[in-house]
């Protein structure tokens, strides 16, 4: 049996959480979180460790983009996958 999703809706903020496989992003502010699978369908990731999952819209803001799909979205800075600093003018070839 799979667990029910868990939703984050548009008016949320949440700081230096974990999210799991279950979790879809409708809209929430994370804050230093850790994203470790599931759907980023919109919303703002500031800061943090996209670790994997599918990223398919909203905005990444300063945070490491470890592993994961980027499907759409913003990009407006951040981390890539080898480590380097990568402003809204250079951005990583899978975003």
């Amino acid at each position: 049996m799979t667990p029910d999703p868990v939703i984050l809706q548009a008016g949320e903020f949440y700081h230096k959480e974990r999210f799991g496989p279950e979790t879809v992003n409708r809209g929430a502010v994370l804050l230093e979180c850790e994203w470790d699978g599931g759907a980023f369908e919109s919303g703002v990731m500031l800061g943090g460790l996209f670790r994997q999952g599918e990223f398919r819209g909203g905005t990444f803001w300063g945070g490491v983009f470890w592993e994961g799909q980027w499907q759409g979205g913003t990009w407006e800075s951040g981390f890539d996958r080898e480590g380097r600093y990568r402003p809204r003018t250079d951005v990583p070839d899978y975003a």
